[in-house]
């Protein structure tokens, strides 16, 4: 019985609480403005807890309580700043926002 008290004391925290996603995202850019930009922004989305930019790959990965946020929230923070994200495109203003070398549209 004792054992079996133990055993629910541990699962019972990851019941109750959301599980940590990881998630990998096509994310639009060029340098590292844009790595230190798509970062901060992911992780001001709350329930975010890491989030990493890989200038070559062009790939996002991000780590996030599915209790707090989602995808959506991620990728339409993304967007708001005028990276393309997830196979969809930033708004056309937010992109023009960008600095020059941070234009990665017309290449």
């Amino acid at each position: 019985m004792k054992i079996l008290s133990a055993f629910l004391m541990l699962l019972l925290p990851a019941l109750v609480f959301g599980a940590e996603q990881t998630l990998v995202l096509d994310v639009s850019g060029h340098c590292g403005s844009c790595k230190k930009r798509i970062e901060k922004t992911v992780k001001a989305v709350d329930g975010t807890s890491s989030a990493d930019w890989n200038k070559r790959t062009k790939k996002l990965t991000v780590s996030f309580d599915d209790e707090k946020t989602n995808k959506d929230a991620i990728v339409n923070a993304v967007l708001k700043v005028g990276h393309d994200a997830d196979g969809k495109t930033a708004d056309n203003e937010a992109y023009s926002n960008l600095p020059d070398c941070c234009q990665y549209r017309d290449e």
